[in-house]
């Protein structure tokens, strides 16, 4: 009875940290995603269907920075941000680059502000279709412009497409220090870059973190999204995250960012950087998990007006109880400090609210617990004692 106890005790905190209820405008958002207006976005931003510039009809060969189907992009998605109501801007950065932003001002905080992003650029000169890298993600971005912008939110939320990331992150670069520069309040940045490759079916995607200003708390936001929208990807954490891609700009700068994407290692798109790098590669039920899991967490965060991003760490943290090493590979230490160490109970969950371990002792302040057989992802750890709730922590298995 006592150890029911503690599970429920360990398990009603955990679904208050991961928020356990669906939020019905998140769940709006999701059913309003349209996977035949996200591929056809990808098919006009790689050529396959014509797109309308100033009233004609025109071709998008390439996205290259020195190709005219960079501009062409550019144009095209300015007009989609000005037809769906957002107020359109953009920034230049250098004689051949610019980044586009459509922003939809929010009602509560106009100047705290979400971002979702992908860059919108491309390898390859004369005919480079380039849809894995990065169609795929500049097409979700258009669509969740679109989709979002039925909606109010109390959060700004900027839909940004960055420029001249494949000569490294120049346009996203460009942006994030000017933000910093101008103490900008940035709450959070997803960004989204190759999201339609699963060779082998898995639906794992890797989800990109670093320990950077609330990085942590927003991945935690990601896992928990994933589970309570019944997204179900396969979600890989990454910490520290690649720095090869946009959301490392913001990260650079001290922002909280996240990256999502089909999986780097392991899985690798063979068509990457080629002339076969089509549509006709995706696995399309695998990037539309991604595109909801980027809107989902998006939504969250975005329609939260109690939040900076996040959980409250206040809750899950008791200066007394130190874990280490944080993230681990094989064993974690829990040192329990000036707690007195009588009947203590620690429980392992991971974000679906499972407990996986429980842990008693009376002799010992420091514990050790095997983590050899658990998967990579988010946990959490808990201390009660005498059924009282002494702390509760996040940790990472690499």
């Amino acid at each position: 009875m006592e150890n029911k106890k503690i599970i429920l005790l360990f398990f009603s905190i955990l679904m208050t940290l991961v928020g356990k209820a669906q939020n019905p405008i998140v769940l709006n958002i999701l059913n309003d995603v349209n996977m035949d207006s996200l591929t056809f976005f990808v098919k006009q931003l790689t050529g396959e269907e014509q797109v309308i510039i100033n009233g004609l009809p025109d071709t998008i060969f390439s996205r290259h920075k020195d190709q005219p189907g960079n501009e062409k992009a550019f144009q095209f998605v300015k007009q989609k941000f000005a037809g769906y109501g957002l107020q359109v801007d953009s920034l230049q950065f250098s004689a051949t680059g610019k980044n586009l932003l459509g922003i939809k001002i929010g009602t509560t905080y106009p100047n705290k502000k979400f971002i979702l992003g992908a860059h919108y650029d491309n390898i390859g000169s004369t005919v480079a279709p380039g849809a894995d890298d990065n169609a795929s993600g500049s097409a979700a971005v258009i669509e969740a412009s679109r989709v979002f912008s039925g909606y109010t939110f109390p959060f700004t939320i900027i839909f940004a497409l960055w420029d001249e990331e494949e000569q490294g992150l120049i346009g996203s670069n460009a942006y994030a220090s000017l933000a910093a520069s101008n103490n900008d309040t940035i709450l959070g940045y997803i960004n989204m870059d190759m999201l339609g490759w699963d060779g082998n079916n898995d639906s794992i995607a890797d989800l990109h973190v670093r320990p950077v200003a609330s990085s942590l708390q927003l991945a935690d936001k990601a896992m928990a999204a994933d589970t309570v929208y019944n997204i179900n990807l396969g979600l890989h954490v990454v910490n520290p995250g690649t720095g090869a891609t946009d959301h490392a700009a913001f990260w650079n700068s001290g922002f909280t960012a996240i990256g999502i994407n089909e999986e780097y290692d392991g899985d690798f798109n063979p068509f990457w950087h080629s002339p076969a790098d089509s549509l006709g590669q995706f696995n399309l039920p695998f990037y539309e998990k991604c595109a909801k899991l980027a809107y989902a967490t998006l939504g969250d965060c975005a329609l939260d007006s109690m939040t900076t991003v996040s959980i409250d760490e206040s809750l899950i943290t008791n200066g007394n109880i130190k874990l280490y090493p944080n993230p681990t590979t094989n064993g974690i230490t829990v040192d329990l400090g000036t707690i007195f160490f009588k009947n203590i109970t620690i429980s392992v969950f991971n974000m679906k609210g499972e407990l996986l371990q429980m842990v008693s002792t009376d002799s010992s302040s420091k514990i050790e617990i095997n983590t050899e057989g658990l998967p990579s992802g988010i946990y959490y750890m808990g201390v009660v004692q005498d059924q009282t709730m002494m702390g509760m922590k996040r940790w990472i298995k690499l």
